[in-house]
C-alpha cells in the first residue's frame, strides 16, 4: 500500500492537469496527444523537483510498473491477435490505470496502438528521472540486464504486431478519399497542380460548357484516372468548380468527379445520384438492389481489361489453367504441389463481396461455388470486433486476384508475378483479341431511364479516337 500511495501522489496532479488540457485538444486530431503527453512529462518532472517528494519509494514503484507492463504487452499481443479493443489490454490499462485517459482519448481518434506506446513511453521516461534524481544503489549489471530485457521485449512485441492477423491481412486499409480508397488518388486530382491525369494533344471534340450540364461521374478505384481524365478534357473549369468545391466540403469525394468506389457508388446510380458509373459489372447483390430499386441498367463497354491472378514472386509457378484455379478456390486443391509447384499449402486469398473484383470472380467461377474465404478479426469504432475477409498478403503459397490496372498501373502489390492462365499471359496484345482467357470489359454503366442528352454525348466521346486515347494512354486497352 506504500508503494502505491507514492506512485498515486507522484502522478495524481499531473494526471489532472492532463485531462484539462486534452479537452480543448479532442478536436485537433492524434497531434494534440503528442503535445499533450510532452506537456504530461514537463509537468511531472516539474512537480517532483519543486515539491522533492521523490523517494526510493517512487523509484520501487515506477519500476515494478514499468517491469509489469513491459512483460504484459507481449502477452496482449499474443492473446488479442493485435486487436487493441480486446478485454485482454483491460489489464494492461488496470496496470496504468492512471494513464488510462490516453487509451480513451484513442477510442474517439481510432489510434489504439499509439496510445499504449505513449503510455510505455511515459512509463520509461518517469523511470529514468526517478533513478537520476532518487539515485538507488542497484547494481549496474541488473540495470544493464533490466534495459536489455526491454530493448527484447519491444522486439518481439513489434514482431507479434505486425505478423498478428488484424495487421497482415488489412490489406492496404482505406485511408483515402474519407474511407473509401486504399490507394491514394491525389496525383489525379483535375485540380492537383502537375497531375497525374491523361491530357489529349489537341483540342477536345466535346467541351460541356455549364457546370450544372455536366453529368456527375463515380467509380471504381482503379477507374478513377480514367473518368477523372475524361472530365478534365471535357468539363470547362472543372479543375477549379472541383478545388473549390473541396475547400469547404472535406468530408465529400468530389462534386461533379465523384469517388465512392465500386460498393457505394453503384447504389449511388440506382438512387440517382450520379449520372455514369465506370468499372466491372455489378455483383448479384447489387443486381438484387437494382431490380428492388426498380431501375434498369445499360452497360457501354468502353476499354479492355483482363482479370489476372497473382502470387508471390518467388512462387515457382508462373502458369494455372482456368479448371485448376476453379479447383483451387472451390476448395479441392489446396496445395501447391498438386499443380506443380513445391509442398507448400495454397493460401488462397478472396476480396469483400460487393468489390468489382469479386463480382468478376462469381462470373468467372461460373457454377463453381467459392469456398469460405480467408477472414480475420478487426475492430471496428462502429460494432466492436468484427469478421472480415482477409485482403491479401504476399507470404509464401498465397494467390490473390484482381484486374491489372489496379496492379500494375496503381501499384498496389509489390513483389509479386501475374500468371499465365492456360498458358497466355496477358499481354496488351492478348487482352485486344481476347486470347486471354479471362479478358474483360471496362465499362460505363448508366441508368436506361437517364436520357439527359449530354450522358449520351459523353458515351459517344468515349468511343470516339479522343476517348479511346484517354483510355489506352491510363493503362487500360482501347476497343480498337
Amino acid at each position: 500500500m506504500k508503494y502505491l500511495s507514492h506512485y498515486l501522489k507522484f502522478i495524481f496532479l499531473p494526471v489532472i492537469v492532463f485531462y484539462l488540457l486534452c479537452l480543448p485538444c479532442l478536436n485537433f486530431g492524434i497531434d494534440s496527444i503528442y503535445i499533450s503527453g510532452l506537456f504530461l512529462i514537463i509537468l511531472i518532472i516539474y512537480y517532483q523537483f519543486s515539491s522533492q517528494q521523490i523517494d526510493h519509494y517512487t523509484f520501487k514503484t515506477i519500476l515494478i510498473i514499468n517491469i509489469l507492463s513491459y512483460l504484459l504487452l507481449p502477452l496482449c499481443l499474443i492473446v488479442s491477435q493485435g486487436i487493441t479493443l480486446h478485454p485482454i489490454w483491460n489489464i494492461f490499462i488496470l496496470v496504468n490505470a492512471p494513464y488510462c485517459i490516453f487509451y480513451f482519448l484513442s477510442l474517439f481518434l481510432h489510434s489504439y496502438m499509439f496510445s499504449i506506446i505513449l503510455i510505455l513511453i511515459i512509463n520509461t521516461v518517469e523511470l529514468i528521472l526517478c533513478y537520476y534524481i532518487v539515485k538507488p544503489k542497484i547494481n549496474k549489471k541488473k540495470i544493464v540486464l533490466t534495459c536489455i530485457c526491454m530493448i527484447l521485449s519491444l522486439g518481439i512485441d513489434f514482431y507479434f504486431y505486425k505478423t498478428s492477423p488484424s495487421q497482415k491481412y488489412k490489406g492496404h486499409d482505406f485511408e483515402y478519399m474519407n474511407g473509401f480508397s486504399s490507394t491514394d488518388l491525389s496525383p489525379f486530382y483535375p485540380y492537383t497542380e502537375n497531375n497525374q491525369l491523361v491530357k489529349l494533344p489537341q483540342k477536345s471534340s466535346l467541351i460541356i460548357e455549364d457546370e450544372k450540364d455536366m453529368p456527375i461521374l463515380d467509380g471504381a478505384e482503379a477507374c478513377y484516372p480514367v473518368y477523372a481524365a475524361i472530365a478534365n478534357a471535357t468539363y470547362k473549369d472543372i479543375a477549379k468548380i472541383e478545388k473549390d468545391y473541396a475547400k469547404y466540403n472535406d468530408a465529400d469525394n468530389g462534386k461533379i468527379v465523384t469517388f465512392y468506389n465500386s460498393s457505394t457508388g453503384y447504389t449511388r446510380l440506382f438512387d440517382g445520384e450520379v449520372d455514369m458509373f465506370f468499372g466491372a459489372k455489378p455483383s448479384q447483390d447489387q443486381l438484387e438492389e437494382a431490380k428492388k430499386a426498380g431501375v434498369e441498367l445499360e452497360y457501354t463497354p468502353i476499354g479492355r481489361e483482363a482479370f489476372v491472378f497473382f502470387v508471390n514472386e518467388k512462387n515457382v509457378i508462373s502458369n494455372l489453367k482456368s479448371k485448376d484455379i476453379k479447383s483451387i478456390y472451390h476448395g479441392d486443391i489446396t496445395n501447391w504441389k498438386s499443380v506443380g509447384g513445391k509442398d507448400c499449402d495454397i493460401i488462397a486469398f478472396q476480396r469483400p463481396e460487393r468489390s468489382g473484383s469479386q463480382a468478376m470472380m462469381n462470373y468467372f467461377m461460373k457454377d463453381v461455388t467459392l469456398k469460405e474465404p480467408v477472414t480475420y478479426e478487426m475492430q471496428s469504432a462502429m460494432e466492436g470486433i468484427i469478421q472480415e475477409v482477409a485482403e491479401y498478403y504476399n507470404e509464401d503459397g498465397a494467390i490473390g486476384y484482381t484486374f491489372k490496372y489496379f496492379l500494375e498501373g496503381l501499384h498496389q502489390e509489390k513483389n509479386v508475378k501475374i500468371l499465365s492462365i492456360d498458358n497466355v499471359y496477358p499481354t496488351v496484345e492478348n487482352i485486344k483479341n481476347q486470347k486471354y482467357p479471362i479478358s474483360t470489359y471496362l465499362y460505363c454503366v448508366t441508368l436506361k431511364s437517364n436520357e439527359k442528352e449530354n450522358v449520351k454525348k459523353l458515351k459517344e466521346f468515349l468511343l470516339s479516337p479522343q476517348g479511346q486515347y484517354i483510355i489506352e494512354q491510363t493503362g487500360y486497352c482501347s476497343l480498337n
